[in-house]
């Protein structure tokens, strides 16, 4: 079965002229911060906590390549946004590395992969879920709570 990307309406989305977006994430925690276009031409900055994470990739490819990017259909334009990839291979390609040292486990299959579009940047997360929380506080407060929420993760 082929993958099939999916929009997801989570409240807010990566500002079209740059989100500034700041991944924080660890062996527990990922949360990605970033300026939101939200109502008519309003700024806010949101957070993104993804929960029960596996693994992340930030960066590449930026807007001009998204048509390269392996999911991308040509029928489609990816705006920026949040998107579910249904069907991915991902987690499938975890399991099977854990395999080789863990033969006898089996995973559970819950795990999503998600995709972030931004300005020039392209964030995928594979997890169980995500959440997007906006603030009317400076984009410096957001990141510092960020981090805060990240180290209380290990207390």
């Amino acid at each position: 079965m082929k993958p099939r990307v999916v929009m997801l309406d989570l409240g807010a989305i990566p500002s079209p002229s740059g989100s500034g977006e700041l991944l924080l994430a660890d062996e527990r925690s990922c949360r990605l911060v970033f300026v939101a276009l939200g109502e008519p031409w309003a700024r806010q900055v949101a957070m993104a906590t993804f929960t029960g994470f596996s693994q992340v990739t930030f960066g590449y490819p930026n807007d001009e390549a998204l048509p390269g990017h392996p999911l991308h259909d040509p029928t489609d334009d990816w705006e920026y946004g949040f998107y579910e990839v249904q069907g991915s291979p991902w987690p499938g390609r975890l399991a099977a590395q854990n395999r080789v040292t863990f033969p006898d486990q089996t995973a559970s299959g819950s795990q999503r992969h998600f995709l972030v579009v931004c300005h020039e940047d392209l964030v995928e997360v594979l997890s169980d879920d995500v959440t997007v929380e906006l603030f009317d506080e400076p984009f410096e407060e957001v990141a510092m709570r960020a981090l805060r929420l990240n180290m209380g993760a290990h207390g």
